[in-house]
C-alpha cells in the first residue's frame, strides 16, 4: 500500500487529501484537512510567506495522522488565468489506412503550434475532442481504417509559465516537488461524470466564493472551460457598499431569509435583530433583493447567456448544473440565479458544492491513479493507452 498527497490551491482556501493506493491502483481517502485564511486570493498566492508557513504547518499535522513523509505531491489550481485553447491537427492520408505514424504526426505538429504560440505559458493537458475520418466523427481512435482525410480535435490547458514556477517556489519551501499541477475545471469534471453517467452535451457553473467557472461538455468531453475572477462575495460587497452593513449582518440576513419567496418578501423590512453591528435603519428586502438581482443578471450574463463559446452547441445542451459553494446562496437564493438564464428552467439543476467539497481532489484521485478516456498526456499509473504512449515521446 502507497499514500500519495493531493493539495488543492482554491479561490480562498487550501485543501489536502491522502489516498492510499493498492497493487491494483485502488485508492482511499484516509486524511483530509482544509485551511482557510491562508494568504490565497483568487486562487492565487497573495502572501507568500504566510501561505508558506501554513502549508508547512498543515503538512506536518497531515504527516503526523497518517505516519508518513511526502516529498512529492500533485497540485490542484482553479485560477482564472489557467485557460484552455482548442487546436483541430489533419493528415493526408490518399486512401491509406491510418496507422500509428499518422497519430504521431497529428500531435506532434500540434504541440509544436501550441509551444510555438504559447511561449509564455505550459502545457497541463491535453484532452482528445473528437477523431474524424473522411468527415465522419469515429467513437475511437481509427486505427487500420482506410480513409483519405484524418484529423483529431484537441484541447490545451494552459497556465503563465511565472504563476508555474510561483506554485512550485511555494511548495519547495516546505522541501516538497510538485509532480503534477491538475486544471481544477478538469478533475471536477471527471468526478461529476462518475457520479452521472451517461451525460453527453451539457454545461456546468461552478458559483465560488472568488472564482465562477463554466464549462462545456460534448460527448461526455470537456471541450472549454473559463474562470472567471469573481464570485459569490460580489454578491456580499454590494450589499455591504449600498447599505452600509457588515458582513456578518449579511450572512444573517441571507441565511435567515428566504429571498426565493420573491412576492413574500415585497412589502417586508430588516428586522433589528440583524443589526447586530451597525446602527438600525429602515431598510427594505425589496432593496436588497435588487442589489442581489443586478448582481447575480451580470454574473448570470457573463458567464451563460452572453457567452458566445455556448454557440457551438445550440440547442443541444441537454442539461445545464448550477454548483454553489455557499451553502446559504444556493438555499436562499437559487431562484435569483435560475430566471436570469436563457435557458429552459426545466433542463437547469442546482447543487450545494459544500456536499462534497472534496469533489475535486476526488476527481483528480482518479485521474492520477486509474487516468481519464480523454486524457492525451499519460497520467494514469495503470496500463496507459495506446493514445497515451504517443503522446508520451513528445512530453
Amino acid at each position: 500500500m502507497k499514500e500519495k498527497l493531493i493539495i488543492e490551491i482554491d479561490d480562498d482556501k487550501i485543501k489536502y487529501a491522502v489516498f492510499q493506493i493498492d497493487e491494483k491502483f485502488d485508492y482511499e481517502l484516509i486524511s483530509k484537512k482544509i485551511s482557510y485564511n491562508a494568504g490565497i486570493k483568487k486562487g492565487k498566492i497573495s502572501d507568500f510567506d504566510h501561505t508558506a508557513k501554513i502549508i508547512n504547518d498543515d503538512l506536518h499535522v497531515i504527516e503526523k495522522e497518517v505516519d508518513k513523509v511526502f516529498n512529492d505531491i500533485s497540485v490542484i489550481l482553479n485560477q482564472n488565468d489557467v485557460f484552455c485553447t482548442n487546436l483541430t491537427g489533419f493528415k493526408k492520408l490518399n486512401g491509406s489506412k491510418v496507422e500509428k505514424r499518422d497519430l504521431d504526426y497529428i500531435l506532434n505538429e500540434a504541440k509544436s503550434s501550441i509551444t510555438n504560440n504559447q511561449e509564455k505559458n505550459s502545457i497541463l493537458h491535453i484532452l482528445n475532442s473528437n477523431f474524424i475520418l473522411d468527415k465522419t466523427k469515429q467513437n475511437k481512435m481509427p486505427l487500420n481504417i482506410f480513409g483519405d482525410h484524418l484529423s483529431l480535435h484537441m484541447t490545451f490547458i494552459l497556465m503563465p509559465n511565472n504563476n508555474l514556477k510561483n506554485i512550485k517556489a511555494i511548495f519547495n519551501h516546505s522541501d516538497l516537488k510538485v509532480e503534477r499541477i491538475i486544471s481544477r475545471p478538469f478533475v471536477d469534471g471527471i468526478h461529476f461524470l462518475n457520479q452521472k453517467k451517461n451525460l453527453k452535451n451539457f454545461v456546468i457553473i461552478n458559483f465560488g466564493n472568488e472564482l465562477t467557472t463554466v464549462s462545456i461538455y460534448e460527448n461526455s468531453s470537456l471541450i472549454f472551460f473559463k474562470t472567471f475572477p469573481f464570485g459569490t462575495n460580489s454578491i456580499y460587497d454590494d450589499i455591504q457598499q449600498l447599505c452600509s452593513l457588515k458582513k456578518e449582518e449579511i450572512e444573517l440576513i441571507i441565511s435567515d431569509l428566504n429571498f426565493n419567496n420573491l412576492n413574500e418578501n415585497k412589502t417586508k423590512y430588516i428586522d433589528k435583530k440583524f443589526f447586530i453591528k451597525s446602527d438600525f435603519k429602515k431598510l427594505s428586502i425589496e432593496h436588497i433583493q435588487n442589489i442581489i438581482d443586478a448582481r447575480v443578471k451580470e454574473i448570470i450574463d457573463y458567464t451563460f447567456n452572453k457567452n458566445e463559446n455556448l454557440n457551438y452547441l445550440e440547442n443541444r445542451i441537454s442539461n445545464l448544473h448550477l454548483f454553489f459553494e455557499n451553502e446559504n446562496i444556493y438555499k436562499n437564493l437559487e431562484n435569483s440565479f435560475k430566471k436570469f438564464l436563457n435557458i429552459d428552467s426545466n433542463k437547469v439543476l442546482t447543487e450545494s458544492s459544500t456536499k462534497n467539497n472534496l469533489g475535486s481532489l476526488l476527481g483528480a484521485a482518479e485521474l492520477i491513479f486509474k487516468g481519464w478516456h480523454n486524457e492525451a498526456i499519460p497520467f494514469a499509473n495503470k496500463k496507459k493507452s495506446i493514445i497515451s504512449g504517443f503522446f508520451e515521446r513528445f512530453f
